[in-house]
């Protein structure tokens, strides 16, 4: 079974600008997971060995990464083929991209529940009619409507197959947490260290974060920001199951020159994770962002890079990554820090990805990207320094 993911015609020529000729390629990657399901080992908890172990003893087939010490892979199995039913259960976009994964589900994402009563074999499809499972209806319709949460259909035959990672003790003795590659490395490449003060200027949910705290032993001062109380929070709950030691703050990363002005060129090293068109995540079923939401994406990055390049202490290091492979979001992102804030770039201190793309500096191969249809995701690294 092979799902090619509805995209945008602005979405179509942002992929073109990078990709040409293998756009076709890029765009059929979109809608596969990739090959491997990786987990970062809380190493302030346990060994990679034994998290190896124990989650061998409960048969799954965990493997080590070859290039980090803290990350652990599972295989992902399929494509499957679905089987058909007579009934369909329409679901949103995240519903149905996990469903696609083998995750059951639940009442919040449901978008069309007709006709459907407890007990029914469904096939669960995306709102543009994508079929990603098969499952049986734990609830009927009268019962969804009613309801605000509750398992709706447990997926019994889904397009690919994971454990239940957050079922697993290990998650939830924090030992384990589910973290891409690319956004593990992100932290190896701000290199944190012991007494530097650290800000991450969105922290939720807390993975990079808790990345942070583990590398440097719980030994860095560590600030994290984000808006919203509920990413706080849920910032906050991340860092209590792996044991990591952080101060979170409610706040406008954007403005935290003027709000905490005693943090102005004061911190050692800055991440700068913002929002972004999250075009490297997947599987992808579906994204029809259009031109001007893509333009105002690259813009609210800047907001973000300009403050960071405040915060950063001459000599200091600032990272810039995102989970996308657009041009703007991505060098262009770079060259404006360079020409309009005057950051130079500087060589990471490992790359497992592919080089940045030329044309825009001569920097370029100094960034590391990402490719769906070769490393398994996309997304862009860069790592700044404040001259001084």
């Amino acid at each position: 079974m092979a799902l090619r993911p509805t995209l945008s015609h602005a979405i179509l020529e942002a992929l073109r600008e990078v990709y040409g000729h293998e756009l076709g390629e890029v765009v059929s990657s979109l809608s596969s997971p990739g090959k491997r399901y990786y987990l970062r080992v809380n190493t302030l908890k346990a060994t990679r060995g034994q998290v190896l172990e124990l989650l061998r003893d409960k048969g799954i087939d965990a493997r080590a990464d070859e290039h980090l010490p803290e990350a652990i892979y599972i295989p992902i199995r399929g494509p499957f083929k679905i089987p058909s039913a007579g009934k369909v259960v329409v679901v949103d976009k995240f519903t149905a991209e996990s469903a696609m994964m083998g995750s059951h589900v639940y009442v919040p994402g449901i978008k069309s529940f007709k006709g459907v009563e407890k007990g029914d074999e469904v096939v669960i499809a995306s709102e543009l009619g994508h079929v990603v499972a098969y499952g049986i209806a734990e609830m009927g319709e009268r019962e969804v409507l009613r309801a605000r949460r509750g398992l709706a259909v447990r997926v019994l035959r889904s397009a690919f197959k994971l454990p239940a990672i957050r079922a697993l003790e290990e998650f939830k003795e924090g030992l384990i947490y589910p973290q891409s590659l690319p956004a593990m490395l992100t932290a190896r490449v701000l290199e944190p260290r012991p007494g530097e003060l650290i800000v991450d200027m969105t922290c939720a949910p807390g993975g990079k974060l808790s990345h942070m705290c583990q590398l440097s032993g719980n030994m860095a001062y560590v600030l994290g920001f984000d808006r919203s109380s509920k990413k706080v929070q849920e910032a906050r709950s991340t860092l209590a199951r792996l044991g990591c030691e952080a101060c979170i703050i409610k706040a406008d990363s954007r403005y935290l020159d003027q709000d905490f002005p005693f943090l102005v060129g004061r911190a050692d090293k800055v991440l700068v994770d913002p929002p972004c068109s999250a075009l490297g995540v997947l599987p992808k079923l579906y994204d029809l962002k259009g031109e001007q939401e893509l333009l105002s994406l690259a813009d609210y990055q800047r907001q973000f890079l300009k403050v960071a390049a405040k915060l950063a202490r001459p000599g200091g290091t600032i990272v810039y990554s995102v989970c996308t492979m657009t041009v703007p979001e991505c060098e262009g992102q770079v060259a404006f820090a360079v020409e309009e804030l005057g950051l130079e770039v500087d060589e990471q201190p490992i790359y497992l990805g592919s080089r940045g793309l030329g044309g825009l500096g001569a920097w370029a191969g100094l960034l590391q990207r990402f490719h769906p249809h070769i490393h398994g995701s996309g997304y862009f690294i860069a790592r700044l320094r404040r001259p001084g």
